[in-house]
């Protein structure tokens, strides 16, 4: 036959790439790449929604769940779901009975800087029981925050609390962190009289976050007719 020459050419397209033979010359976001990648993602997608659940309401179920690894992937998917609705379900996770579920709620806590939830970590980590490795996540926690609120509580637990120096030096490097300006004289007045020479350095690196770091601007109402103030001011831009 005129084009018996096509054959093999023919049988080779119909049985797909060869292993080993064409990977190395693929071309990184080729047609042939870019679909493999958007089939793979569609796959994943769903078998992430049918182990996880589609949606908050299916996730708060999984709170639960007998199953403490189904718990775990509940606050997981809630802490990456960024809805403003999770955070009341990731601070009731953080009373499960599993420390890997109450921890890893803690630190999506942290890591979204849910203020709302500043009096409940405060609560919890004076709550009698509450136990050290789940008090050092919630203060570290509390500095990532940067909730103002948080300070005065953070500072009296460090000062009453001279067990576990670990604990108390978290605390007072999230005092520095969160940069509270109403607690600098008290933070001073501790630094001088602090026996231990880290937890000492440690409020005194927090003093000098306190002393260098801006106030937030201060947001005013405009008034419905500017002062004559208001006016030079704004002439003077």
């Amino acid at each position: 036959m005129r084009f018996r020459w096509l054959w093999p050419v023919v049988l080779l397209a119909l049985a797909g790439p060869v292993p080993g033979v064409f990977a190395q010359y693929e071309v990184p976001g080729s047609a042939s790449s870019v679909f493999s990648s958007a089939g793979d993602s569609s796959v994943q997608s769903r078998y992430n929604k049918a182990k996880k659940g589609a949606n908050i309401s299916e996730w708060v179920k999984r709170l639960g769940d007998d199953d403490p690894d189904k718990r775990l992937d509940a606050v997981k998917s809630l802490g990456d779901s960024n809805d403003p609705k999770a955070i009341d379900y990731l601070i009731q996770a953080v009373n499960d009975a599993d420390p890997r579920v109450e921890a890893k709620a803690v630190d999506y806590l942290g890591r979204l800087h849910a203020a709302d939830s500043t009096p409940f970590l405060i609560q919890k980590l004076f709550t009698v029981g509450t136990k050290d490795k789940l008090r050092q996540r919630i203060v570290m926690t509390l500095g990532k925050i940067g909730d103002p609120r948080a300070g005065h509580p953070l500072l009296q637990y460090v000062m009453q609390d001279g067990g576990n120096a670990d604990i108390r030096g978290a605390g007072v490097y999230a005092i520095g962190e969160i940069a509270d300006q109403s607690i600098r004289d008290e933070l001073k007045r501790f630094s001088e009289v602090e026996e231990d020479p880290r937890i000492k350095r440690l409020a005194d690196e927090a003093l000098i976050k306190i002393a260098t770091r801006q106030p937030p601007p201060v947001t005013r109402n405009p008034a419905s007719f500017p002062t004559a103030l208001d006016a030079a001011l704004a002439t003077d831009r």
